[in-house]
């Protein structure tokens, strides 16, 4: 059987999808919505064998046109957050299998409709979540890594993850939206990822603590933050009591980093090394990690398999055929736990923006203390 997939957004992350879904026999992209004209899309649609026939424009503030619906199996959302929660429901309250990017919801109620929505109604095997980081070969494989150095090193007692991206001029082209609080802002768009790690890892819950947000490029954006740190408390199965942990994004900066460091004590530690998916899709690399003791690395690996998009698209053949697919509902409200948290403490917060202070704060990251 093909499965029809209609694409609401044709950006950032279906572009990353389509990678998998090019060179499956399973599914076939027969519709694509978008806020835009066609006229902005012929050349994007007929290199997927689409015509402007096969284009639904979505009117401002308007939801997306019913005959949009007609003959598709799955739905793929991925257009900026704040539409997300509404098109979610629409799309499972029509009987499609419904795949949404990122988030549900830009805060805690509209995230939470969705969920309740989806447990009302059974939906639960409908409904897919998509967070990329864990289908990260990295991440699938970190239980096991930890597992194996806390019965080694003890078990971990703080964590240090950094996702810093370096300019680039697809995020100046999202830049109106990407960092608004009405879209979630930078601490959704990119924390979430070292999230989904620390989750994968083992942990049971995390909690913020304090925040800092900062102006790392005010070229991006002058009033929201382009760089946040979050302290966080950490409890799970490989974490001592007290585990605690650092997480630092920051977008527009000169170079980038994507690690996430596991402290068993003060010398020894885990470092994954994470790529980004273009440069997953476009090698066989699929990161690395190395421990370290008393700062020498004694052991290290470079993990290999499908990449995140391939794993993407065998689970929403799962999902298509019945099986169960993604996070639990229990587990996604876990996850985005924090940053309700987040939204709550910055509210009336001062963006930092001296050079000493934004600096201080990408020294860190970078050099995960």
């Amino acid at each position: 059987m093909v499965y029809n997939l209609g694409a609401v957004g044709l950006g950032h992350w279906f572009n990353r999808l389509y990678v998998g879904l090019r060179d499956s026999s399973e599914f076939r992209v027969a519709k694509v919505a978008g806020v835009s004209g066609v006229e902005k899309k012929i050349k994007r649609l007929r290199e997927m064998g689409l015509t402007e026939a096969d284009y639904y424009m979505i009117e401002a503030n308007a939801p997306i046109p019913d005959r949009f619906y007609e003959g598709l199996d799955i739905v793929h959302i991925s257009d900026p957050n704040d539409y997300h929660a509404e098109q979610t429901i629409g799309s499972l309250g029509r009987g499609k299998f419904t795949i949404t990017e990122k988030t549900w919801g830009v805060n805690r109620e509209e995230f939470g409709r969705v969920a309740g929505f989806i447990k009302e109604r059974g939906l639960e095997r409908r409904a897919y979540l998509h967070l990329h980081y864990l289908h990260k070969q990295l991440t699938l494989g970190l239980g096991e890594l930890l597992s194996k150095y806390t019965r080694e090193h003890g078990k971990v007692t703080r964590v240090a993850a950094t996702l810093f991206e370096a300019a680039s001029n697809e995020d100046a082209r999202r830049r109106a939206w990407l960092f608004s609080h009405r879209s979630g802002g930078l601490f959704m768009d990119v924390g979430i990822h070292l999230f989904e790690v620390i989750m994968a890892g083992g942990s049971g819950s995390t909690a913020v603590k304090d925040v800092g947000i900062f102006a790392v490029n005010r070229d991006y954006d002058a009033e929201n933050p382009t760089g946040i740190e979050a302290d966080i408390a950490i409890e799970g199965e490989f974490f001592g009591r007290g585990a605690c942990g650092s997480v630092r994004v920051a977008k527009g900066l000169g170079a980038g980093r994507r690690t996430v460091r596991f402290y068993f004590g003060s010398e020894t530690y885990l470092d994954l090394e994470y790529l980004s998916s273009d440069q997953e899709y476009n090698s066989g690399s699929r990161g690395s990690w190395a421990l370290y003791d008393n700062g020498a690395k004694v052991e290290a690996g470079e993990p290999s398999g499908p990449n995140n998009s391939e794993i993407f698209v065998s689970q929403i053949l799962d999902m298509c055929r019945g099986k169960g697919a993604g996070l639990t509902l229990d587990a996604a409200s876990a996850l985005f736990e924090p940053q309700w948290k987040y939204q709550e403490m910055v509210k009336g917060m001062r963006l930092e923006g001296s050079p000493e202070k934004v600096n201080a704060f990408v020294s860190r990251g970078m050099k995960l203390e």
